[in-house]
């Protein structure tokens, strides 16, 4: 819907310096020449869409009627390409965590790439319904979910410190991929207007690229510099034994006010 996307696709698919660029949609806004132009890019190799449910009914009591329908017309046009990795991206919530199981199944019989499976954080009108963040037992359930798929072969607690997981759908087989807090790491969100945040779901400014580089805000943020260091961390992360693990700092923000708090979601006690 921006026209300045596709300037900025441009600029990217010609800087030497990146390897590959990726797409997030709700798939609403794609037809035939919108998917003809993203072909133009060679270095667009991925397109994730957004879809909350296995049914109409499900992802439409979230997103909006018609958007279920609207998901799959968009994936059969941009699958007609044979170009595009395929992923779709399910926010959990209880709305529709029980539906999980449904949508991998889905996932398979379209034949997509695979899938990624995210926590609902109230961000924004999020907010307005805050009830249907997942209790700390329904998330844990979704990662036993995920092992039973997988017959075992991870460790519960191999999952802990990922914020996302990704499902990689390769001939019969399936692969498990995390992705870890990126925050101070090796991501960072820039917002249209040149705002800079520690991640797409950390609405705290830490610069502005109006003012500042973003090499200088990455190495120079007080903020970043506080959260790159897990002794910063408050109740049980702070304690915790887990050394690579930091976990949702977008969460403990969203939930209690403060970044530095623990995970709501982590079930992990180290004390036994």
């Amino acid at each position: 819907m921006k026209p300045e996307l596709f300037l900025l696709l441009d600029y990217l698919d010609q800087n030497p310096i990146v390897e590959e660029l990726g797409i997030i949609t709700n798939g609403l806004s794609i037809d035939k020449k919108i998917v003809e132009r993203f072909s133009t890019f060679s270095k667009l190799k991925k397109v994730k869409i957004s879809l909350d449910g296995s049914d109409a009914d499900t992802n439409d009591s979230i997103r909006q009627k018609g958007t279920f329908d609207k998901v799959l017309q968009s994936l059969a046009l941009i699958n007609k390409e044979k170009r595009f990795e395929i992923i779709l991206m399910f926010t959990a919530m209880k709305r529709n965590y029980k539906d999980f199981p449904s949508f991998i199944r889905l996932c398979q019989d379209l034949g997509m790439n695979g899938l990624i499976l995210e926590r609902f954080i109230p961000l924004g009108k999020g907010k307005g319904i805050m009830g249907e963040v997942l209790e700390k037992d329904q998330w844990r359930e979704l990662m036993e979910t995920l092992l039973e798929f997988f017959s075992s072969e991870i460790e519960e607690r191999e999952l802990l410190p990922y914020q996302a997981l990704q499902m990689i759908f390769t001939g019969d087989e399936a692969e498990l991929l995390g992705a870890p807090c990126i925050v101070g790491r090796d991501g960072i969100c820039v917002m249209p207007e040149g705002t800079v945040f520690p991640c797409r779901r950390f609405p705290v400014s830490i610069g502005d690229l109006l003012k500042i580089s973003l090499k200088e805000i990455w190495e120079k943020s007080e903020i970043l510099e506080q959260l790159r260091r897990k002794e910063n961390l408050k109740g049980r992360c702070g304690r915790c034994e887990m050394k690579d693990c930091r976990g949702c700092r977008s969460l403990a923000l969203s939930l209690k006010g403060d970044y530095l708090e623990d995970d709501p979601h982590c079930w992990y006690d180290s004390t036994t």
